[in-house]
């Protein structure tokens, strides 16, 4: 019986935190060792993305790839504490990257 109450509840947890974020929520990402976390963002239309740099040193978040930027958004280079925000309105997967740092490339997939 234990185990099952377990199960059940990593089951629960799972699901949790597997599920996208909910239209006009808020989600995070940071960045962190010349990364975005998480690489790859699941949220529903409405969503309002925040990222926040946690390096020492200036990154930019850009839509599009590198040497393709698109005009979805684009955030200028910040520095350290500082954070960008951005409103996903349209259904889609958006990839962005670092204009200073084109190796560092990640999306949010709008639902």
């Amino acid at each position: 019986m234990r185990a099952r109450l377990i199960a059940t509840a990593l089951l629960a947890v799972a699901y949790l935190t597997a599920s996208p974020v909910l239209a006009g929520e808020t989600a995070k990402i940071d960045i962190k060792l010349f990364q975005f976390k998480p690489k790859e963002l699941e949220v529903k239309k409405g969503t309002t993305v925040t990222w926040t740099n946690d390096d020492a040193i200036e990154h930019s978040v850009t839509a599009g790839k590198p040497g393709k930027a698109a005009q979805d958004f684009d955030s200028g280079f910040f520095t350290k504490g500082g954070s960008f925000s951005h409103t996903f309105d349209a259904a889609g997967r958006f990839t962005y990257f670092c204009k200073r740092h084109p190796n560092m490339q990640a999306a949010v997939k709008v639902d």
